[in-house]
């Protein structure tokens, strides 16, 4: 072999070393986030139980931003975390998945600097909502919010998009699906989604801009469609029997980080 080659090879070991790391702090990351699946609904029902104890039936404060209500008031399906099986065994090792894949993808795309870090951030943050909503029907207000919030800051930097296009982001993710809820509400009398996809939305907007939205939605509306439609081909889902949207969010945000070079000419021309 010659001199080059031995440089190629080293480098070639080096890259897969660094993968192999990212790939073991994905791992390591996936047991807390693990429990905060756990936890984090089970302190949202338990602050519901203390308030209907308290004052009757009504909006719980700390869950607001999950649109925790009582279930029959607010007419869309909340479920318990006690329901939930517990994460271990081979339902962890599906779980860690999540974690692992995006701190490869991360560092794979941008090797080790500030916006890896920021992904994965990012992206575990999602996988963890994603999780939780499709077990219980929740986003949680303190990770939606936590996420607006972390978005806004680092594209003070523009790391993803200017500020500005954040800030749109932020309020046209927000206010899209709280009108098309009103305008649902107003035809059905019920709601369609949660606040927390709402919430959701407009945090998506603050990491990846007002542009990037109509593909995060179009991803989020088309994979939701299929979902339901295999569901209830399967028997798994009964007739006009609503989804978790949240998870079809998050995956049309996971598909805009890790995919936009390759979905960029198919989806602005």
């Amino acid at each position: 072999m010659q001199w080059n080659d031995w440089i190629q090879l080293a480098t070639e070991q080096a890259a897969l070393w660094q993968l192999a790391v990212a790939a073991l702090v994905g791992w390591l990351v996936a047991f807390p986030l693990a429990r905060l699946t756990r936890a984090l609904p089970e302190a949202l029902f338990n602050d519901w139980d203390e308030t209907q104890a308290e004052a009757g039936a009504g909006l719980v404060e700390g869950a607001a931003g999950a649109g925790v209500q009582d279930p029959g008031q607010q007419g869309l399906e909340v479920i318990s975390p006690h329901q939930a099986e517990s994460l271990k065994g081979w339902r962890f090792s599906f779980f860690s998945l999540g974690p692992i894949a995006v701190a490869v993808l991360a560092l794979s795309g941008h090797g080790l600097v500030l916006e890896a870090a920021a992904i994965c951030l990012l992206g575990w943050t999602l996988w963890v909502l994603a999780w939780i909503d499709i077990e219980t029907r929740l986003l949680p207000d303190v990770l939606t919010q936590a996420l607006l919030w972390a978005g806004l800051l680092i594209n003070c930097a523009e790391y993803f998009t200017s500020l500005d296009q954040a800030v749109m982001g932020a309020a046209a993710g927000y206010g899209s699906l709280w009108l098309l809820n009103a305008v649902y509400r107003a035809l059905r009398g019920t709601d369609g989604m949660g606040a927390g996809d709402f919430k959701l939305l407009a945090a998506i907007g603050a990491w990846l801009g007002l542009t990037a939205l109509p593909a995060v939605v179009l991803i989020a509306a088309s994979t939701g469609v299929l979902t339901g439609l295999l569901l209830g081909l399967i028997g798994w889902r009964s007739r006009g029997e609503a989804i978790a949207f949240g998870p079809h969010l998050c995956l049309g945000a996971a598909v805009m980080v890790f995919g936009e070079q390759t979905l960029r000419p198919l989806l602005y021309g």
